[in-house]
Formats: C-alpha cells, structure tokens, sequence
C-alpha cells in the first residue's frame, strides 16, 4: 500500500514540474558579396566593365559561410539566384542550403539581392515600389536604390521576418551630397515597415540586416555625415528600442569593422544586424561575429556579419 501512494505522489507531482522553454538556436548571417556576377552580359543591365566573379573568390565566400554555420544567409550585390544556386551546390552542397532565391532590385546595374536557408522560405516580399520621402526634402521622393527584401521563414512553427537591405550608396546625387537624404528616406521607410508589422504583432521576430552604407560613428578622418544609421538606432518616441544591433556587445570600433579601407572608402563599419524587441531577448550573448580572418575574406570588400538567436 505504501509503495502505490509513493507511486501517486510522484505522479502527481509530476505535473506540477515546469519543464524549461525549448528553443532552436538560428544563426544569421549578412553578406556583401561584391559584383557577383556571372560569365553571361545581361543585356537589360548597366554592368559593361563589371568584372566577373573569379571561381576563386566565390570558394573564398562558400569557405567563410561554412565557417559561421549559419542557418540563414542574405546577400548584396549578387547578379542571378542561378549564380548562387551554383555555389551552393559546388561548393556548400552538404550544408544543408536547401531554400535559395534572389529578387531582382531598382539597381540599374543589377545588382540584386539574394538568400540561402535551412530553414524553410515561407514567402518572399519585395518594397522596391514603395515611395519614399523626407521631411528636410520637401517635394522629392524616392523608390529603395535595391529593395528591403523580406524573407519569411519558418522556424519550428514560428514566423521569423528577416529584411535584406542594401540602402543607397554614398554616391552623390544632384541636391543631396552623399545621397543622405535618399538613404535616410529608406531608413525611415524600413522603420516604418517593421512598425506596421508590430501593429499586428507586437512580439514579431524581426531582423533587419544587410549594407547600411552608413557608418556607426564619425571620426575626423570620416567627414561623411552619417544620419541614416542614426535614425535606425534611434529610439521611438516611447523611449523604447525598436531595432537592437547585435554587435553593439563589441566595444572595439576596430573589430566591428566591416569595410577594411580602400581608395574609396575609410574603414568604416557599413554591416548591421538589427533584432526587434522580442527576438533581441533571444539573442545569444557572445555569438555576434564579424568574419575578418584573412583566409576567408578573399571574396568581397566587405566582411560578412552573423549573429545567434535562441528562438523560443
């Protein structure tokens, strides 16, 4: 009689044990690849005297995306979705990249944006028509200078949105010296974006990642201003933070470097990753990456950004 009451007992209290939040770590991980093109001149692009990706600079990007494991990679400045489904089956073949896709952009160069997932791709939407405008210039609008490609993913049930951006370079255009006004009108339009989804959804998992073109800081040897990157890391008016960039955890300026300097650009950090609230409280402390070893940097001129989130 003994025996069975303990039997119970343990039963019962069995159910009032509280098991921990199961969680699927996601990697993810940004790419500026640099002119990926291919062998084949696209007819409708402006990209006469556009080298071709070397094989040789392609293994260098397949070698640094195997060496961050990451789930989920997005790329920049890559021409075709037939480009990287080649070094995916080359050179990335046993990783697992079953989910590859690349929009077309506004770029009149074509250079497009792309993505590789582990994890199933849900949907695709693209915001290239999107009309963008500034308040300090009146009268003018812009489309993205590439798009904000969101990427929906499926992760164990839940929906995570990741947004590709590549905001216009610093090139400048008649009226707007280093185009800020242009890039800080797509800044606001990614914001204002990822608002909306709140509005549906205040826990939303959103990351907005990608080539910001717009430094975190301004050293003297910088003179560019730098306001779009600021509007992105501005808090909302309620105080509260509604893009949290991964590798603030690194205090090193010189670490978190993504471009490492050349003829046209100062080293300068161009490379974010940016959780919303509720995914930022997943993040995996210490996981925020900028790759830089030389043996895997080969490919690009910038470095390639990753970050770790336990999704619960």
């Amino acid at each position: 009689m003994l025996y069975t009451q303990r039997i119970v007992w343990t039963l019962v209290m069995a159910c009032f044990v509280v098991l921990p939040a199961l969680g699927k770590p996601v990697t993810v991980m940004s790419y500026n690849v640099e002119n990926m093109f291919d062998v084949f001149d696209d007819p409708y692009s402006d990209d006469d005297g556009v080298a071709v990706k070397r094989r040789g600079e392609i293994v260098a990007i397949a070698k640094a995306i195997a060496a961050a494991d990451a789930d989920v990679v997005v790329f920049q400045e890559l021409e075709n979705e037939h480009l990287l489904q080649g070094m995916v089956d080359t050179f990335l073949k046993d990783q697992g990249y079953e989910y590859v896709a690349c929009q077309r952009t506004n770029s009149g160069r074509g250079i497009n944006l792309g993505v590789i997932s582990k994890l199933p791709i849900k949907r695709l939407t693209s915001h290239r028509f999107k009309t963008l405008t500034h308040p300090d210039a009146p009268g003018r609008a812009w489309k993205f200078a590439r798009d904000a490609m969101q990427v929906t993913l499926d992760v164990d049930g839940k929906e995570l949105h990741l947004f590709n951006v590549h905001l216009k370079s610093n090139s400048s255009r008649n009226g707007d010296p280093n185009s800020k006004f242009w890039r800080t009108a797509e800044a606001m339009a990614l914001k204002g974006l990822i608002r909306e989804m709140f509005k549906k959804d205040p826990d939303a998992l959103v990351v907005a990642l990608g080539d910001f073109n717009s430094n975190i800081e301004t050293r003297p040897e910088q003179v560019r201003p730098w306001p779009a990157t600021e509007y992105i890391r501005k808090p909302e008016a309620d105080g509260t933070q509604l893009l949290n960039d991964a590798h603030d955890e690194i205090d090193d300026y010189d670490k978190r470097v993504t471009i490492p300097g050349s003829g046209r650009y100062p080293a300068a950090i161009f490379d974010y990753i940016y959780a919303s609230p509720k995914l930022h409280t997943m993040f995996v402390k210490g996981s925020a990456k900028v790759i830089n070893d030389p043996k895997l940097v080969k490919g690009s001129d910038h470095y390639p950004v990753y970050a770790t989130y336990d999704i619960k």
